[in-house]
């Protein structure tokens, strides 16, 4: 592994909460963390110092094939027509049944919109994205417009944080948070190919969010008892809406469907799963989940090319006693 590659690993900051959440210790009586993020518990990614950005010089640079190039200030910004997304989004360094993933309701203006109303040229294939962190990364045009790529303002009703992008940062519904970048000072349209930042440090960026899951509960370390039946609970996600979630202590032999607990009726949202299950004598037992998605794609058991983001089956080993 690359240097480059290796430090978007160490740059990945979640919060205790965050932590505690996705590692099986609950958030409140039903086990689950809040369906969605607390601005303080998201995780958070950067490549260095958090970036200080003065609301009132601030100016977000709209250039390249466009025929009316602008620089917008934040109040101009604000005053924009916006839409509201709430969107489940984990990093692509995250491993399997990591902490992490979050899920927050975004508002901000529609990219596509935006460039249409300054003349966007008909020779633009993509947009590039440069953030005052110096990270940059870019999104094909088709993408922007199918995907419905937001200029978001707003962060579970509020201005976005500073630590998490303020005043501007992209969201691109479906994909992983290495397309989310933060802290945004120009977009460019562009007719050339480029690589993202961390494609220039040997990941895949391109793939949109497969489908996956995680555990919450139990704990790491739990203990069963034999022919008693034990609670488990998670979440699954990905770049579309999940079907069914199930469950497995023999590798796959045999399945146990998991009832889905909480969801919303929307693309790119994570749903709330629970499960019981019995174990027949005692031993330890590596518990597996195993998500689907509604065209039919599972999680593969395991993911050898954790380049493009790992999606193989998250474990959980229990140990029973009689």
């Amino acid at each position: 592994m690359s240097k480059k590659k290796t430090m978007v690993l160490w740059s990945l900051i979640p919060t205790l909460a965050v932590l505690a959440s996705l590692f099986g210790e609950p958030q409140d009586k039903s086990g689950f963390p809040p369906f969605i993020t607390p601005n303080a518990d998201y995780f958070v990614t950067r490549i260095g110092a958090l970036p200080k950005i003065e609301p009132a010089s601030y100016k977000l640079e709209i250039k390249g094939l466009v025929r009316t190039p602008k620089k917008l200030t934040l109040e101009e910004l604000y005053a924009l027509p916006m839409k509201e997304i709430t969107l489940t989004v984990e990093c692509i360094g995250n491993g399997a049944g990591g902490p992490l993933l979050s899920t927050a309701v975004w508002k901000g203006v529609p990219l596509f919109d935006l460039l249409i109303s300054l003349g966007v040229s008909e020779k633009a294939t993509g947009v590039r994205y440069e953030s005052a962190d110096s990270y940059y990364a870019s999104h094909t045009m088709a993408q922007v417009k199918d995907n419905g790529v937001l200029v978001a303002l707003y962060m579970n009703g509020e201005p976005i944080p500073r630590l998490h992008g303020f005043p501007v940062r992209i969201v691109n519904p479906g994909f992983y948070g290495v397309k989310q970048p933060a802290w945004i000072t120009s977009i460019e349209a562009i007719d050339r190919p480029m690589k993202d930042y961390w494609e220039d440090g040997g990941w895949d960026c391109s793939p949109a969010m497969p489908a996956d899951s995680t555990f919450f509960f139990p704990k790491v370390g739990a203990v069963a008892k034999v022919n008693e039946p034990l609670e488990l609970g998670g979440a699954a996600f990905g770049g579309t809406r999940i079907a069914r979630v199930e469950l497995t202590f023999d590798h796959g032999k045999t399945w146990k469907e998991a009832s889905i607990e909480k969801k919303l009726d929307a693309d790119n949202v994570w749903v709330f799963w629970r499960s019981e299950l019995t174990f027949p004598a005692a031993g330890d037992y590596l518990v597996q989940a195993r998500a689907t998605d509604i065209h039919g794609h599972s999680q593969p058991e395991t993911d050898p090319d954790a380049a493009n983001g790992t999606d193989e089956w998250p474990a959980r080993t229990i140990k029973v006693k009689k």
